[in-house]
């Protein structure tokens, strides 16, 4: 899903620097292709996972050529099935690295991203020196390196953040061309020292930082206590009724008050977050299901998404306290955001236009396995002044659809004997994407995704625009002031 090249150049070989070129008035768009071939999804991905999913028939397949709707995996676009069906999963995962202790890794420069742990990133290298060393980090730790470049630095010669990210290769295809990755971002980082190898291979000392919370507000508290205070918590904000639950539940278990307990509680600021996300995003009860309730996952999920610049992103990186992150966070969606074409700044969308269609959030990376490009995108439900300037494809389409079969269809499915056949058979049904650039300065936004002509997908219609060809602006409630994030 992506804009190629016509006249089919090879991609150049220095792609230790992941670039994020969004909005290049040459570029040139391609919308038709030999896409019409069926799709056919490998069976590791065809999820039958527990007894309780099968009975709820919630089962996870993919879509026949019948007319029926599709409904959009949210988790299997986190899958990036569009890497390709020849992926290998490395059989041992990864272990965690022992906080405080100090590693030497394999880096990749990261130019216009910053990761957080627990987000996925794909990749796709050429240099061959690169390729051989990650081969071996696939039998050793199984952990590479990702530094941000510094914002505004030179992508000849990026200058390197003091922290970046640990990242576990999960999955990869070394078929040509070039080494395909599915990476999941692990634990965060302090880079002590970096150097270039005898193999011109980018290399890194770092620590592994610590994840940092207070100590329990109520130590004396036992874990029926905890349990029930918890699930008051959760009760609050699912009823809508956060102050009045938090005052009753902290005069009953602490001498403080209870504004006091909401300010360096992780539990009741991550409850505070999640209604917080639900009122700005305008997101319904099941979407909501995919944002994270654990607090240091949320911190993580939320800093990802928040609508900030790369400085204010790295700010919250090199932070260990997760007080500090569900604060900041806190503070940036308690306000209305507005984006506009970070060219010509005409009017493209508001907050609520965000549409949440992956369990990754609403912020997402893909990759084009042609060019190695990682493309940082945003989510919409509709939008303003873009125009589509060419025919729709489904090629290397990021968002493959998937309907819920019955029981009695499940049965039949899994049969012994027809089990393979079946799923060859079955077809995946794809989004298809066209490209959309500005209305008033044809700057490229981004794709509007569309579901095929005898498929009815739900949702039908989407836009996915790139991060860095729109610039966000805050209004603040209070004053209306407009503060320019990016």
């Amino acid at each position: 899903m992506e804009n190629f090249q016509r006249d089919g150049r090879e991609p150049h070989a220095h792609h230790d620097v992941l670039e994020l070129n969004l909005h290049s008035s040459e570029e040139e768009y391609i919308g038709s292709s030999e896409d019409d071939e069926d799709f056919i999804i490998p069976a590791k991905y065809v999820r039958i996972t527990t007894v309780a999913e099968i009975l709820a028939h919630r089962i996870q397949l993919p879509i026949s050529s019948s007319s029926e709707e599709v409904k959009l995996d949210p988790r299997l676009v986190s899958e990036h099935l569009y890497m390709g069906s020849d992926m290998e999963f490395i059989a041992q995962p990864a272990a965690s690295l022992e906080e405080g202790r100090v590693y030497e890794l394999l880096a990749l420069v990261q130019s216009g991203i910053v990761t957080f742990p627990e987000h996925i990133l794909p990749l796709v290298l050429f240099s061959p020196s690169l390729i051989s060393a990650l081969r071996s980090v696939f039998n050793d730790l199984k952990v590479i390196a990702l530094i941000p470049a510094k914002p505004n630095s030179s992508t000849a010669d990026p200058s390197l953040a003091q922290y970046g990210t640990t990242a576990e290769v999960y999955e990869y295809s070394g078929s040509e061309p070039g080494l395909r990755l599915k990476t999941r971002v692990k634990q965060r980082f302090k880079v002590i020292a970096t150097w270039i190898d005898e193999y011109e291979n980018l290399m890194a000392r770092v620590k592994i930082l610590p994840e940092k919370s207070l100590s329990p507000m109520q130590p004396w508290l036992s874990s029926k206590l905890i349990h029930q205070r918890t699930s008051l918590i959760e009760r609050a904000v699912l009823e809508n009724s956060w102050t009045s639950y938090r005052n009753s539940l902290d005069t009953k278990v602490s001498p403080l008050a209870g504004w006091v307990l909401q300010q360096f509680d992780c539990h009741s600021l991550a409850a505070r977050v999640r209604l917080q996300i639900k009122k700005l995003m305008a997101i319904d009860d099941s979407s909501m299901e995919l944002v994270p309730t654990e607090p240091h996952s949320l911190s993580f999920w939320a800093a990802n998404n928040l609508l900030m610049d790369d400085e204010g992103r790295l700010k919250l990186l090199e932070e260990d306290n997760i007080i500090y992150r569900l604060r900041t966070v806190l503070e940036l969606i308690s306000k209305r955001h507005v984006f506009s074409c970070c060219v010509c700044s005409v009017p493209i969308a508001d907050h609520t236009d965000v549409i949440l269609i992956c369990s990754q959030g609403t912020s997402l990376f893909f990759n084009n396995p042609r060019t190695a490009q990682v493309r940082k995108v945003m989510t919409f439900r509709q939008v303003q002044n873009i125009r589509v300037v060419s025919r729709p494809s489904v090629e290397f389409s990021w968002f493959p659809g998937y309907y819920e079969v019955t029981l009695l269809n499940l049965i039949v499915l899994v049969s012994i004997i027809f089990l393979k056949m079946v799923i060859r058979n079955y077809v995946s049904c794809r989004y298809a994407w066209s490209p959309g650039e500005c209305s008033s300065c044809r700057n490229h936004l981004g794709w509007y995704i569309t579901s095929a002509a005898t498929k009815q997908m739900k949702p039908r219609n989407f836009w996915v625009l790139c991060s860095e060809s729109l610039q966000t602006e805050t209004i603040s409630k209070s004053s209306d002031v407009n503060v320019k994030l990016f």
